[in-house]
């Protein structure tokens, strides 16, 4: 009996575990905080839903802007994504918890256009966890904020620059891989990777490299009662 009795303790509290994460996984990881234009995100099931001001951002999730469309998303951790007109970005995986830095994790790929992404706690206390990967390039984070840019092969536009992956720092330093190789890309420079098979390398600022460039009503502290309004979310 005492050993019945101790197996059930275990077991109770194996549940009250579980029952205690439940609520931790339903929760999303990040918030759209400011929204111009038309944003949507794809599901892993294939469905898709637009989204507004308020709208929350989980894994698995790959968010999508349109033209002429900014958006902004803040996560738990406190770091800010903006993202550009023309943008997709996936959230891979993302896990952070106040008191357990231990398990730390925040990856995202930026398929095509353009992002903004100033860190929070996560980039600054695990720096190691949090990685962006692009078509041409994986990025390991060292800064706070960072452009990333992907001009793919054959995009249109005005002199725009070769093909490739184009990193720009504003604050702190990132390690731009490809070709098994890891470029050092630190405050004020430029870093490129043109293909996975490439080693990245600092370049000039491209003149004519799209800017990552939201509203101004993108720094105000509240969401604007505009830009899609504050419902959470349209299944379409």
């Amino acid at each position: 009996m005492p050993a019945l009795a101790r197996i059930m303790r275990r077991l109770s509290a194996l549940l009250m575990a579980a029952l205690l994460l439940v609520p931790a996984l339903a929760l999303a990881q990040g918030t759209i905080r400011h929204l111009s234009g038309t944003l949507y995100a794809q599901k892993p099931d294939g469905s898709v839903r637009l989204l507004s001001e308020r709208s929350e951002v989980r894994v698995g999730d790959v968010i999508n802007t349109e033209r002429d469309s900014y958006a902004q998303v803040r996560f738990t951790d406190g770091g800010v994504l903006t993202l550009r007109p023309n943008t997709q970005v996936r959230l891979d995986s993302y896990r952070f918890s106040q008191a357990e830095p231990q398990s730390d994790n925040f990856v995202i790929s930026l398929l095509k256009g353009g992002l903004r992404k100033v860190t929070g706690l996560i980039g600054r206390r695990s720096r190691d966890v949090f990685r962006l990967a692009t078509p041409t390039a994986t990025v390991g984070i060292r800064g706070t904020d960072f452009v990333a840019v992907v001009i793919e092969p054959g995009q249109s536009g005005p002199n725009l620059p070769p093909p490739g992956t184009y990193l720009k720092v504003t604050e702190g330093a990132i390690g731009l891989g490809s070709g098994g190789v890891e470029q050092l890309v630190s405050a004020g420079e430029t870093g490129f990777a043109g293909a996975l098979t490439l080693p990245p390398r600092l370049v000039p600022p491209p003149p004519n490299l799209p800017d990552v460039a939201p509203p101004p009503s993108f720094s105000a502290e509240n969401p604007s009662p505009l830009a899609g309004g504050l419902a959470d979310n349209c299944e379409i």
